[in-house]
């Protein structure tokens, strides 16, 4: 299970993909605007090459009819184009300028209709979009012109533009889609966990009132009735439901750390103090299974600036993954370094050692390491978590160096007053 903060963060995610897809459609436009100015400026150039071409042909063929041309680049009936009214220049100087004009413009693949018209400044009848002037003696007081009118010019823009348009547009919308669905399925799995999260809090909640009955009558119980304060089926009920009430306990606590509920409590702490404390307790434990705990402190009393229980909890935690990883007797030793900024703190034990793979998924919630039978150890599976959440928020740290059946070690970096 994810941790809710995580999911915090989806209503930034939506921002960020919706102004990405909005940066996205802006860029696709001025890629399109662009694609359509450079086709314009293609086409235009075109055809003033082939208007250029069919007058040099002209003048050429007016001068010197006999002189060969150049070979024809495609069938002169490619072109399909209107003539308008023209002026009396002669009809096989139209005739010849018409020709050469379409196979040029075939020539340089131009195959929309246009319209033709050589007029002069004041016998112009339609308004051409592309105009050259023709240096021939029409009798005419004004220049002649030659004028060029495509029927469908925008047309063939955009069928020249069109699979740029269809793919840009499909892009979008495939990118659009798989965002919003993947957003939508982050919405629908952090509602999934918040009521998971609700549940096991509301559950561990409820269970936390039987235990305490538990433990209330059966303190009644031996007040009452003395001669049951060393019957080992009462200690048994009371070491249980003592352990189940700190399981319940953790997981409370490690619920509200994350959701922002609870805020240290700082002080300056003694660490051989604390330490102390946590190694006599556990101590019993460890010497029930012929193990015992080490505890080497350096001369000086180092000091921290941090929460007594939360940190007693931290240190309790991998003294307690130490001896139930262990299938010989366990043997764990507590080291520390000070510097003038940190204090390194170092738990060595002669467990069964966690594999890289497991390495790096230990400080994560609910993960156990695989032992081929993880219910033969008790837990949830939340202890390494908790410690590197309690180590964040002291602005610490925690790794481990471990390998397989050569024990582990854990390292925490605190700072230091």
């Amino acid at each position: 299970m994810k941790k809710l903060s995580h999911f915090k963060q989806v209503p930034y995610l939506f921002g960020i993909v919706c102004l990405a897809l909005f940066a996205l459609m802006a860029f696709q436009i001025h890629w399109l605007t662009t694609s359509k100015d450079l086709i314009e400026e293609q086409f235009e150039q075109k055809v003033n090459l082939a208007m250029g071409s069919a007058l040099s042909d002209f003048y050429r063929l007016k001068e010197e009819p006999g002189i060969p041309l150049q070979k024809q680049c495609g069938a002169t009936n490619f072109v399909n184009y209107l003539s308008t009214p023209m002026p009396d220049i002669g009809n096989k100087a139209q005739n010849l300028l018409e020709e050469r004009l379409s196979t040029y413009m075939a020539c340089y693949g131009i195959d929309e209709k246009y319209r033709m018209g050589i007029f002069s400044g004041n016998q112009q009848d339609f308004a051409p979009t592309y105009c050259s002037a023709i240096n021939v003696n029409s009798g005419c007081k004004d220049p002649m012109m030659l004028g060029i009118s495509f029927i469908s010019r925008e047309a063939y823009m955009y069928s020249k533009m069109g699979p740029m348009i269809l793919s840009s547009i499909l892009i979008f919308l495939l990118l659009a889609s798989v965002s919003f669905m993947v957003l939508w399925s982050l919405v629908k799995q952090k509602r999934i966990t918040e009521n998971n999260i609700d549940f096991f809090n509301n559950t561990a909640h409820e269970l936390k009132t039987p235990l305490t009955n538990i433990s209330l009558a059966l303190k009644l119980l031996k007040a009452k009735h003395t001669e049951i304060e060393d019957n080992k089926y009462a200690q048994v009920i009371q070491a249980e439901n003592s352990k189940l009430a700190y399981q319940i306990e953790r997981v409370l606590s490690l619920a509200r750390l994350e959701n922002g509920e609870y805020s240290l409590k700082k002080e300056v702490i003694d660490l051989e103090k604390i330490l102390g404390g946590v190694v006599e307790e556990m101590s019993l434990i460890a010497e029930e299974r012929g193990g015992q705990i080490k505890l080497e402190l350096p001369d000086t009393k180092p000091q921290i600036l941090g929460d007594y229980y939360h940190l007693s909890n931290v240190f309790r935690n991998l003294i307690d993954n130490a001896l139930k990883y262990s299938n010989d007797p366990p043997r764990i030793k507590i080291s520390m370094e000070e510097d003038d900024k940190h204090i390194r703190l170092q738990f060595k034990d002669n467990g069964i050692g966690i594999s890289q793979k497991d390495q790096d998924h230990i400080f994560e919630k609910f993960q156990r390491v695989n032992t081929g039978n993880v219910r033969e150890s008790k837990g949830f599976g939340i202890g390494l978590s908790y410690v590197k959440t309690i180590m964040e928020m002291h602005k610490g740290f925690v790794k481990v160096e471990s390998e397989l059946h050569k024990g582990s070690l854990f390292q925490l970096l605190i700072p230091a007053i």
